[in-house]
């Protein structure tokens, strides 16, 4: 009788830790996830704000919006997709035109069955506003 009590209670401390560990799987590909979105936003914002002032100097470009499906290693799977909106600025007495950038870096597909949780999908969302500062 004491030998099937030990079994059981060894049998649920074996379900419990495992249990514990796919929890803790489950928790890392959240934040991998997480961390790989806030960099393809980033790089979104990056190649939104180049494109508006290559070389760091204003030469007329007009706001657009874009869509980026990332292939190199590290945010393959990842997209950023960023939205431009132009808006009024008033530096120093000067009243010009500024842009506000916003982009939303998403990786995982719910529609892929790659990866040990291809049930879920991460985004994170960066916003960042630019203006020349010189031109009215």
């Amino acid at each position: 009788m004491i030998a099937l009590f030990v079994i059981v209670i060894m049998a649920l401390l074996a379900a419990a830790m495992g249990r514990f560990l796919m929890d803790s799987a489950e928790k890392h590909t959240a934040e991998v996830r997480g961390v790989r979105a806030l960099m393809a936003a980033q790089s979104g914002l990056e190649i939104a704000l180049y494109r508006l002032y290559p070389n760091g100097k204003w030469q007329g470009q007009t706001c657009a919006s874009l869509t980026l499906n990332f292939t190199d290693a590290g945010l393959v799977g990842c997209q950023a997709s960023v939205s431009c909106t132009q808006l009024p600025v008033s530096a120093a007495g000067i009243s010009q035109i500024g842009y506000r950038f916003s982009s939303e870096g998403r990786c995982g597909d719910p529609g892929t069955n790659s990866g040990p949780n291809p049930d879920f999908a991460v985004s994170r969302t960066l916003v960042a506003e630019a203006f020349d500062g010189v031109n009215p």
